[in-house]
């Protein structure tokens, strides 16, 4: 079957079309077919192995010090239909259609995956597809819609509390945009001006351009702060965050790390680094609202399966619009 494997770390030309031998699912284990899958900064990340600084070194011990071996395949969601299933499954059928992450083994970049049944915290989570949804809108749900909800209940956003999201634009963004707007939150969208319009579009009640000057100098504070840049000056963002709020940085260093250390000890403020945990009970929860046309996902690109590396790079580039979508099958 067809596969893209990561034969090294660096740039997205490591990512190369070839050929690898179809998995059979174990008792407790089913055989999805994969449809559609995405290309999130998090896959860029993995791909560079520029990673937080607690990562960077045990993912490189696991993952093969000088060049990937035990992680073959990159991509971390899929969308599918199960296609067989282990003698000891229960919760799946053939012909049901699925969609899920694959937790720290990735390998969504391929045509068939096997996937636990009932997967534990590292193996990510499955759950039947939202049937209004075509496989590459489920696709790029999971990943994002997890950490925009962990997020939000973190912080317990309830009606009339202020959400700032920096990068509103992109994946966990716009995703965050909606669940806040759900929760009644009043939401201000950071990002570039292209991505404005698409921002309003998705409920955000007030936007900021951050290439027209200074935005953290504004008198506004908010009680949630959901920052998925990290570039920039963070402590002059964290001046924009009330007392008791939460400041959530998704991609962080050393830096934010140490920074984090000192607000904790010098203010009520709670600067996190922290991602969800991949719970099936979230996913189910983000389909229903899906299915009830209460969240949508917002596909800026689809590529197709050989086309990765281009996925990859347009990522990159910064121009992205909510999420990029591979078509498998």
């Amino acid at each position: 079957m067809k596969a893209i494997i990561w034969t090294k770390y660096g740039s997205p030309d490591g990512l190369q079309l070839g050929e690898v031998d179809m998995p059979t699912p174990r008792d407790h284990e089913v055989l999805v077919k994969i449809h559609a899958s995405s290309v999130t900064a998090g896959d860029c990340e993995m791909r560079r192995l520029e990673l937080p600084l607690m990562l960077s070194f045990p993912v490189r011990l696991y993952a093969g010090f000088l060049k990937p071996k035990r992680i073959a395949i990159l991509g971390q969601e899929l969308a599918g239909e199960v296609v067989e299933v282990g003698k000891g499954v229960t919760s799946y059928k053939i012909g049901d259609q699925v969609f899920g992450t694959t937790g720290f083994k990735f390998g969504a970049y391929t045509e068939y995956i096997c996937l636990p049944e009932r997967p534990d915290d590292a193996q990510g989570t499955l759950a039947l597809k939202p049937e209004n949804l075509t496989y590459e809108e489920a696709a790029v749900v999971p990943t994002a819609g997890f950490e925009a909800l962990h997020f939000l209940r973190k912080a317990n956003i309830q009606p009339g509390k202020k959400v700032l999201i920096v990068g509103a634009g992109g994946s966990i963004g716009t995703f965050a945009i909606q669940l806040a707007r759900q929760l009644g939150a009043e939401v201000t969208g950071v990002d570039s001006p292209e991505k404005l319009e698409l921002i309003r579009s998705l409920g955000a009640d007030h936007v900021i351009d951050h290439t027209k000057g200074d935005y953290t100098s504004i008198s506004e504070t908010y009680d949630l702060i959901i920052d998925v840049v990290g570039k920039g000056s963070v402590g002059r963002r964290l001046k924009l965050l009330k007392e008791g709020g939460y400041y959530f940085l998704a991609y962080a260093g050393l830096s934010h790390i140490l920074l984090s250390m000192w607000t904790s000890m010098t203010s009520n403020k709670r600067l996190k680094i922290e991602s969800s945990a991949q719970k099936k009970d979230d996913l189910i929860f983000l389909k229903e609202l899906l299915e009830a046309g209460k969240l949508k996902s917002v596909i800026d690109r689809s590529y197709s399966l050989e086309k990765t590396a281009e996925a990859h790079r347009y990522v990159e580039s910064g121009n992205k619009k909510g999420n990029v979508a591979l078509t498998v099958l």
